[in-house]
C-alpha cells in the first residue's frame, strides 16, 4: 500500500485524497502545488507549444492542460492556420463580424443577478491578485494612458466610491496618517520650488501645517497666513488646458479645495493660492506678490 507523507508536518496518509484534504485545510496549500509536488515530483508541466510558460492547471483528477488557451494554434501541422496565415486572418475577421452582428452572446452579457455576482467576484479576485497587479504595472510603466482609458478609470472610480463610501473615508484616513508620518520630509517638485522662493525672500514657514483636520502646504506663523500651491492638472487651473474636472481624482481635489477655502473663511484666516503655471512661468510675479502680502 502506497503511503503519502505531508512535506510540512510529516504526517502519513494511505491515500492521496487524504493528503490533499489535510494539506489544503491544515497548511493552506493550493491543489496545484500539492499535485505538482506529489504526483509530478515537483516539475510543473510547460505549454506544449514551446512558449516556455506553465500549462494551466485543471484539477487534481485531470492534472494540467497541454496548452495555454489558443496556444495550440502555434503548433505547425495542427490546423490550417499555420499552413495559410490568410485563413487565420479571415477567421478573425469573421468572428469580429459575428460579434458585431449579435450572433455570439457572451455569458457576461446576461442581465441577471447570478451573472452580476460572478462578474463582481472576478473583479474582486483580480483586484486582490498582487502578482497580477505587479505584472500589469511593470508592463505599463512609461506607457501614456489614452484619453479614453483615463475616462474609463475615472468612471470606474466614481461607481466604486458611490457604492462604497467607506473607500473614500479610508483613503482620507490613510492620507492623513501618511502626511503625519512623512509629510514634513517629502515635498513635491513644485513645493520645493515654492519653498525656495520663500527662503529667497526670507520668510519663515511651516510645511504641511495641520488646521481643522486639513493639511495646508505652507503656514506663515508671523502673519497667520496659510498658503496652497496648486498643480494645474489636479486642481484644474482655469487658465490651462485642465480648466474643468473630468476625472474622479480632479473632482475630489477641487471639492477638497472648496472645503479648505470655507474653513479659512469661517475662521477668519487668510488663505493664499498660487498656480503651478505661475510658479514655473513667472516666478518674479510670485516673489512680488509674496513680498507685498508677507513682508
Amino acid at each position: 500500500m502506497e503511503i503519502f507523507i505531508c512535506s510540512v508536518c510529516q504526517k502519513e496518509f494511505t491515500s492521496f485524497l487524504g493528503l490533499l484534504r489535510h494539506s489544503s485545510s491544515k497548511h493552506k496549500l493550493s491543489n496545484n502545488l500539492i499535485y505538482v509536488n506529489y504526483i509530478l515530483n515537483g516539475i510543473t508541466p510547460k505549454c506544449q507549444c514551446g512558449c516556455g510558460k506553465d500549462a494551466p492547471f485543471i484539477s487534481t483528477g485531470k492534472g494540467f492542460r497541454r496548452f495555454i488557451q489558443s496556444h495550440h494554434n502555434r503548433v505547425p501541422g495542427k490546423n490550417n492556420f499555420q499552413k495559410n496565415p490568410e485563413t487565420h486572418q479571415k477567421a478573425i475577421e469573421t468572428q469580429k463580424k459575428n460579434w458585431k452582428a449579435g450572433k455570439y452572446v457572451g455569458w457576461w452579457e446576461k442581465d441577471d443577478e447570478e451573472t452580476r455576482q460572478k462578474i463582481e467576484g472576478i473583479k474582486d479576485k483580480l483586484r486582490n491578485n498582487k502578482e497580477r497587479g505587479k505584472k500589469i504595472s511593470n508592463s505599463l510603466t512609461g506607457v501614456p494612458k489614452t484619453e479614453e482609458s483615463k475616462i474609463n478609470c475615472s468612471n470606474t472610480q466614481k461607481v466604486r466610491y458611490k457604492n462604497d463610501p467607506s473607500i473614500v473615508k479610508n483613503l482620507r484616513e490613510k492620507r492623513i496618517k501618511w502626511l503625519k508620518r512623512y509629510g514634513k520630509k517629502k515635498k513635491t517638485k513644485l513645493e520645493r520650488k515654492f519653498e525656495n522662493i520663500l527662503k529667497l525672500i526670507g520668510v519663515k514657514n511651516e510645511f504641511q501645517y495641520e488646521f481643522e483636520k486639513k493639511f495646508f502646504d505652507f503656514y506663515i506663523p508671523e502673519k497667520n497666513i496659510l498658503i496652497e500651491v496648486d498643480g494645474d492638472f489636479y486642481h484644474c487651473n482655469p487658465n490651462s488646458t485642465h480648466n474643468f474636472p473630468k476625472y474622479q481624482t480632479q473632482i475630489l481635489t477641487v471639492n477638497n479645495d472648496a472645503v479648505k477655502n470655507e474653513i479659512c473663511k469661517n475662521k477668519n484666516i487668510e488663505l493664499l493660492r498660487y498656480w503651478e503655471k505661475d510658479i514655473n512661468e513667472r516666478p518674479e510675479w510670485i516673489i512680488s506678490d509674496l513680498k507685498l502680502k508677507l513682508l
